[in-house]
């Protein structure tokens, strides 16, 4: 047997490296990625750069990232009973992994920003949102809600470094943070001062509201608000406004009272928060006059277009007689006939076959009580007919029925006031003959 060559092993394409291989390595959201490495399809799988890593005068190639590009949108809301949107920023093109950035720039940013922002006295924040997103709609977005400003990086860059074969394709990555702060010691509850009775109705809750949120700031920071003294500036008296008690802008051209809603308010409070002067009605700004307006227009058009409605619909006759008259011996033909107290009968004269509802039973009962509820401003008035209707969908009665055989007195006996239970009865053709318009 032929010993071995022993030149065969000479030349440079068997040079052994007896060095250990080095391995592509994810570190946490403290350390760093080795390098880039490859994907299984052999695309490279870039790393986030952490603060070891970067460099302030690093620059990378657009044409081929060297790294991980992302984009940063940050918010700074402030929450008093609503959020209000106090700073927007937006960092693009950022390289520098999102704990690092975090560390080094973005903190201290958002501290400066809270200094000069955030209104006297001290306030804390309450919570931090994050969304993670890229911009390939297969792809779900990552949200992250925190506990004052504890952000837990790690969730988030694991995402972002998911997403890196996608940023080398071309596509964009985003993380939108929203920070919400809130005046510390701020009070969640105030007793009813003064032994005031409470206020019934839709305004006087929205007023005690406003009195509890008045106290509760005041007792927060020791000055005024500036949307109490916006609220007194529109405050209308009256004279000769019909609106009084509630706010009111005049016109100083026209002279016109035009009512303000909280929408209106609040746009009138944002500006002033803003720096905006607003100590009379000649200091509202044209943006809001002109919303002021169009209300108006579309107010006046839903009036307009109701009464259109109302006046197309035919007539119900209601029958009244007294005991012993000569309509006495038509009751038979009243529907829903009730004798009242004083021995009056009140009775409908429209047959239930004449009616038509073209939907379910039981949701068509639901929206005729909303349809009553919509007529009236009374909370009592309210209350009366969502007492009607429970009693009939209790009794699961169809609205064609109720209007056809049911006595006034199964709702009256019931606790329902009288005038209540024969709207609530009488009113329904009336309903019906709209949802044919």
């Amino acid at each position: 047997m032929q010993s071995p060559n022993p030149h065969i092993y000479d030349g440079d394409y068997l040079d052994l490296d007896y060095r250990t291989p080095s391995l592509p390595l994810f570190d946490s959201p403290g350390g760093s990625l080795a390098g880039p490495s490859q994907a299984p399809g052999g695309t490279r799988r870039l790393p986030l750069l952490q603060s070891k890593d970067w460099d302030s005068d690093f620059e990378d190639d657009e044409t081929n990232p060297t790294c991980i590009h992302y984009d940063i949108e940050w918010k700074l809301q402030l929450r008093k009973g609503r959020l209000s949107k106090l700073a927007e920023i937006t960092e693009e093109d950022l390289t520098l992994a999102p704990s690092a950035y975090w560390d080094r720039f973005l903190s201290a940013e958002l501290a400066k920003m809270v200094a000069s922002k955030v209104p006297s006295p001290e306030h804390e924040p309450v919570e931090t949102t994050v969304v993670v997103s890229v911009d390939k709609r297969s792809e779900r977005n990552l949200r992250k809600q925190f506990p004052g400003l504890s952000i837990k990086w790690k969730a988030i860059e694991d995402k972002i470094q998911s997403w890196s074969l996608l940023f080398c394709e071309g596509h964009k990555l985003r993380l939108d943070i929203c920070f919400i702060y809130k005046a510390i010691n701020q009070v969640t509850q105030l007793a009813n001062a003064g032994g005031r009775q409470s206020r019934r109705g839709a305004t006087g809750r929205q007023l005690a509201a406003r009195d509890r949120l008045l106290a509760e700031q005041e007792d927060t920071s020791g000055s005024r608000p500036v949307w109490n003294d916006v609220y007194e500036v529109f405050h209308c008296t009256g004279v000769p406004c019909v609106n009084a008690g509630f706010y009111c802008w005049r016109d100083p051209v026209s002279k016109k009272h035009f009512k303000l809603d909280t929408s209106l308010l609040n746009k009138l409070v944002d500006y002033a928060e803003e720096g905006g002067l607003l100590r009379n009605h000649d200091h509202v700004p044209e943006t809001i006059r002109e919303r002021i307006f169009r209300q108006d227009q579309e107010n006046l058009e839903r009036k307009q277009l109701k009464r259109k409605r109302t006046d197309s619909l035919p007539p119900i006759n209601i029958s009244v007689s007294c005991p012993g008259s000569h309509d006495e011996a038509q009751q038979d033909h009243l529907i829903g006939a009730h004798t009242t107290s004083a021995g009056a009968s009140v009775g409908f004269r429209r047959r239930a076959a004449d009616i038509v509802i073209p939907m379910p039973i039981d949701r068509a009962g639901i929206a005729y009580c909303e349809w009553l509820c919509g007529r009236v401003e009374s909370d009592y008035w309210e209350a009366g007919f969502r007492q009607a209707h429970r009693i009939t969908m209790e009794a699961c009665f169809d609205l064609k029925y109720v209007y056809q055989v049911q006595d006034v007195a199964f709702f009256t006996e019931k606790g329902v006031a009288l005038g209540i239970a024969l709207s609530y009865i009488g009113d329904i053709p009336v309903w019906a003959d709209t949802l044919k318009s």
